[in-house]
């Protein structure tokens, strides 16, 4: 976006009619009586969560065990979140996603000019996971997957952890690995599923923010980022109905009209074979009336292929990054 030349900001006009200086006059009423509104302190845990996109769990997490965040309470012990507390809350997921351990905000919270300390917690996280997982230690492990889910927003676990884990085990090359990823794949998935129970139940306590079908590709490891992808979308208040891999990409009018749809997201980490990009996807648009998203690594690694495909009626690119891309996803919905 240019800037204003400065001989143009320094110009003033008057305005052209009556009418004008009335809408003028009006305008700048209405924002004083907004500036000067109370802030809500009256907002429920799930409303918190689907405008920030942090679970309850967590939410819950960074108070209990962290002392984050200090929530007021009603009579029967239900927590209510001021304003305040969502920009708190926006802080937090800052300071993480700059690489400061969860361990370490509060200080930074209460003395913001403080400089964060110079360390990647996320690097560190990768590298105990990763500890656990050759170790062949299931219940240690399990402890550690469900301390990471309960204390991280998702869509930091997916870019931050997740895929850069996932890249270090493709690198590593050992006896027995094969056993090891199995089992880790399949605990991880196994806690993301009870994730996107309580996920879907709260957020039936709210109205949807829309309806999406997501439709994911084989493959175990994409399984898990898919599942976590759903949770992450779930949590920010989208009704999700996921399909399995083997579904036929040219019926997807039908679900359309069976399911009353407002989009549909195509969600892959990996790169997807050139057939499914070209034939795979006009099929699954023919017919269509609702924006076909497509998220997830492969937009970044395969965005040549991709971007004359978004010439095509209602075919849309989100940004690899997990919280980038439902923030425009939120955006782009009606």
């Amino acid at each position: 976006m240019s800037e204003t030349p400065e001989s143009e900001a320094l110009e003033t006009e008057a305005p052209a009619s009556a009418a004008e200086a009335k809408n003028e006059s009006q305008t700048a009423a209405k924002a004083a009586t907004q500036a000067s509104a109370p802030e809500r302190t009256d907002l429920a845990i799930g409303e918190v969560a689907q405008r920030t996109g942090v679970n309850p769990v967590t939410l819950r997490a960074w108070e209990r065990r962290y002392g984050l965040l200090e929530p007021a309470r009603t009579g029967k012990g239900h927590r209510l979140y001021s304003e305040r507390d969502v920009l708190r809350i926006r802080d937090i997921q800052a300071w993480l996603a700059r690489g400061v351990a969860i361990g370490k905000v509060r200080p930074l919270l209460e003395q913001p000019h403080e400089h964060a300390p110079v360390e990647d917690s996320w690097a560190q996280l990768v590298a105990d996971t990763q500890k656990l997982e050759a170790r062949l230690a299931p219940a240690e492990l399990e402890r550690h997957l469900e301390q990471l889910l309960s204390a991280y927003p998702l869509p930091l676990l997916l870019d931050r952890w997740l895929a850069p884990l996932q890249r270090r085990f493709g690198r590593q090359r050992r006896f027995g690995s094969s056993v090891a990823r199995a089992l880790f794949w399949r605990q991880l998935g196994e806690l993301l599923a009870v994730n996107l129970r309580a996920a879907r139940r709260n957020r039936q306590r709210r109205p949807a923010l829309g309806r999406l079908l997501l439709l994911t590709f084989p493959g175990s490891e994409q399984g898990v980022f898919a599942q976590l992808f759903e949770a992450a979308l779930t949590d920010m208040g989208f009704e999700v109905i996921a399909l399995a891999p083997e579904v036929e990409l040219g019926e997807l009018a039908f679900a359309e009209q069976g399911l009353g749809l407002d989009g549909v997201i195509c969600y892959s980490h990996h790169t997807l074979p050139l057939a499914v990009l070209h034939s795979g996807i006009e099929r699954a648009q023919r017919g269509l009336r609702v924006p076909l998203w497509f998220a997830g690594g492969f937009v970044e690694l395969q965005q040549q292929e991709l971007l004359p495909l978004t010439e095509r009626g209602e075919i849309r690119l989100l940004p690899a990054d997990c919280a980038a891309a439902l923030e425009q996803l939120r955006g782009q919905l009606p």
